[in-house]
């Protein structure tokens, strides 16, 4: 049974402006894939979404069964577990696909960390705005 950590960050300079993610998969200790990419215009708050979504698609994509996700973004992980209201319709729709993408594991859960913990996929978000 496959069992991930993904750890994701989004960053959008300008808030809202050029938007990239960031995220480091792990396989236990190892890291075994990273994901650093562009994605549209937009604020910090979409990029967190979209890479909390890129994260659990890659894994999917690879059989995982449970997926533990950390983001440094309390408001994305308080929303999602409902403790937040979702306001904006954009966000509410990126919300329901990352639902729907995690009915399709046997486990999910979702963890706020601080910033240094979560430099990697800090790191990979930041460094797509360099290619």
């Amino acid at each position: 049974m496959k069992k991930f950590k993904i750890y994701c960050d989004g960053a959008s300079k300008g808030n809202p402006g050029p938007s990239s993610i960031g995220i480091a998969v792990y396989e236990g200790e190892t890291e075994i894939h990273s994901i650093s990419r562009r994605i549209s215009d937009g604020t910090n708050n979409v990029a967190e979404w979209a890479a909390l979504e890129a994260g659990i698609e890659y894994c999917l994509s690879q059989d995982a069964l449970e997926v533990t996700a950390y983001l440094d973004s309390e408001l994305v992980v308080k929303q999602f577990k409902g403790e937040y209201k979702v306001k904006s319709p954009h966000l509410q729709i990126a919300k329901e696909k990352v639902k729907g993408l995690t009915s399709k594991l046997k486990l999910f859960s979702i963890h706020h960390v601080p910033r240094e913990k979560n430099k990697r996929a800090d790191k990979l978000a930041n460094l797509a705005f360099e290619s």
